[in-house]
């Protein structure tokens, strides 16, 4: 029989679409049953109450209501085993249906008419997508031969309508079935990692239960915690190294229900959440963090088989990360100490050196005065690279605040004058700057920052800049927004070293690099300082054209412009 059925008809048992669309029709096919039933009996109490409405009419839904019910028990049975059939036949059903509930000028003009909508919607779902063009074409034929049957116009919009939702319904089915095939796809090679782990786990588990000795010897010199559970989540087993790491004793974890180790008070509510949902779901993530106590641990997890592919447990391990999250810290720490204990000599170092190039303690020939004058800009840089430090230790630290003022963005492009015009100069670059008419005289935010921000840009746009010039904008961009551009006319940035340049101690591979040196902390503290403002920065780079920093930051305009604009 079924070689008689179109293939698209025929049901695909090991098809997920086909089991999905299948389970769709067993829904629909039992709610036509209870409505039909319902709607029978609704009409028999009607007719009952009014025996002078035993009308064509009502005697027409009153067949049509028990036509629906024989129909509807006859696709749910056809469904279990020619889901495809059964699901056009229902769709023929709902085109049906409305045709002989209701006068033919209701069907198409009236109450019956948004009952056409149905099947075209629902088909994309339980055919194919396309199927909803297809029943949008027959729900058309069907409304403009009973127009003209009645001869009146056919109802133009509501076919044109019947279209635009075949169109919707046909692009929402199409995602739908392309999402689930991506999610399949993720699924299987999900799958597939999981099994070649578990397999190599479920193996290794065999050899060791022969031989019970040697198991616990391997267990006990594994430095991580783990704990093995069975089918129930009861451990089965435990190394001495889960001891110190949850510092409880092994004889109060042996035997015990996972659900008890995770009630245990030194673990962290969202911590204890992960750990039930793992054991709920029977999910193990590769894996995931939890705060115990003062520690932090990293817990991965696997199912295990056995030789006949059957579950006999879950291994989990549980490795200490605390370490190393002392040692981060003890890093900054360290470079925040060095950092601050070498400034005081570099500034004794640049005041002598200032104190020689001035003649203070006599007249210096020219030499000299250069000499001078190079130990001065080298001490100089040092101490910019000993900031640098000292803001990137304190960010890692969360140490760094933001202290926001009033402010002038006038006073940021003359105190980046101050700093960069010389600089600039002795490379023949031009130094240029701009505000827009249109952004306010007075704003909030921190100038020290601020200031920072915009020099460490124009110092890596001269550093990187042979000729031509370094223009710096303050913009307007919204009623919230203000921005900050700073352009060049340098070599420019790859295209492959652009998402990398804001990380620390990154530099552009290059000779320019090599030549003008530095540790790669400006552009990363750059970044840190724009997100601790609430803002973004983003670049636009061509090689041998030039690059274009754009930092876009929220406008918090002060009470003083407030009063001003409210005066003018």
């Amino acid at each position: 029989m079924s070689s008689l059925i179109p293939n698209f008809l025929v049901s695909k048992r090991n098809d997920p679409d086909e089991i999905r669309r299948r389970g769709l029709v067993q829904v629909l096919s039992i709610g036509l049953l209870v409505l039909s039933l319902l709607a029978f009996a609704a009409i028999v109490i009607y007719l009952v109450v009014n025996p002078d409405e035993w009308q064509q009419d009502n005697l027409l839904a009153l067949a049509s209501s028990v036509v629906a019910f024989i129909v509807s028990a006859g696709i749910y049975q056809l469904n279990k085993r020619f889901s495809g059939l059964a699901s056009f036949l229902i769709l023929l059903l709902l085109v049906i249906v409305p045709i002989l509930s209701d006068t033919a000028e209701q069907v198409v003009n009236g109450r019956s008419l948004f009952l056409f909508t149905l099947p075209i919607a629902i088909s994309s779902l339980i055919l194919i997508p396309a199927a909803s063009f297809l029943f949008a074409l027959l729900s058309s034929i069907v409304v403009i031969s009973l127009s003209l049957s009645i001869d009146i116009f056919p109802n133009m919009p509501a076919i044109i309508g019947f279209f635009m939702l075949a169109l919707v319904s046909w692009l929402s089915a199409r995602s739908l079935e392309q999402a689930l095939n991506e999610l399949r796809s993720i699924n299987a090679n999900l799958d597939k990692v999981v099994t070649e782990r578990t397999q190599a786990l479920a193996e290794s588990l065999d050899r060791e239960r022969v031989e019970a000795g040697r198991n616990q010897a391997i267990l006990n010199s594994i430095a991580d915690g783990v704990i093995v559970f069975d089918r129930k989540w009861n451990a089965t087993m435990a190394n001495p190294a889960i001891k110190s790491m949850l510092d409880i004793p092994i004889e109060l974890i042996s035997g015990k229900n996972f659900s008890e180790i995770i009630e245990h008070p030194r673990l962290q509510p969202r911590s204890r959440g992960l750990l039930y949902a793992m054991m709920e779901h029977e999910t193990q993530p590769i894996g995931f963090r939890i705060e115990w106590g003062g520690k932090t641990l990293s817990v991965s997890a696997a199912q295990v088989y056995n030789s006949r592919n059957e579950n006999i447990g879950t291994v989990t391990v549980f490795r200490d990360f605390t370490r190393e999250a002392e040692v981060e810290k003890l890093k900054s720490t360290f470079v925040a100490i060095v950092s601050h204990e070498l400034r005081t000599p570099l500034n004794a170092i640049l005041g002598y050196a200032e104190m020689f190039k001035e003649s203070i303690y006599g007249p210096m020939n020219e030499k000299q005065v250069n000499m001078a004058e190079r130990i001065m800009k080298n001490t100089q840089r040092l101490l910019g690279l000993i900031n640098d430090l000292l803001d990137q230790a304190q960010m890692e630290a969360g140490k760094l605040t933001i202290k926001m003022a009033p402010l002038r963005p006038a006073e940021l492009l003359e105190g980046l004058h101050s700093v960069m015009d010389k600089t600039a100069s002795d490379k023949g670059l031009a130094l240029t700057s701009e505000i827009e008419d249109s952004l306010p005289e007075t704003l909030n935010g921190d100038i020290a920052r601020l200031q920072q921000i915009l020099v460490n840009l124009v110092n890596n746009a001269v550093k990187f800049t042979d000729k031509g010039s370094v223009n710096v904008r303050l913009l307007y961009i919204s009623h919230n927004r203000w921005g900050i551009e700073v352009t060049d006319t340098g070599h420019g940035i790859p295209e492959a070293e652009i998402p990398h340049i804001f990380e620390t101690f990154r530099q552009v591979e290059g000779m320019t690099t090599r030549v003008h040196g530095g540790f790669g902390l400006g552009l990363s503290i750059v970044k840190q300082l724009v997100s601790l403002m609430s803002g973004d920065i983003k670049v636009r780079s061509k090689i041998d054209v030039g690059t274009t920093f754009i930092i876009n930051l929220p406008l918090v305009v002060t009470e003083i412009n407030e009063r001003d604009r409210r005066t003018s």
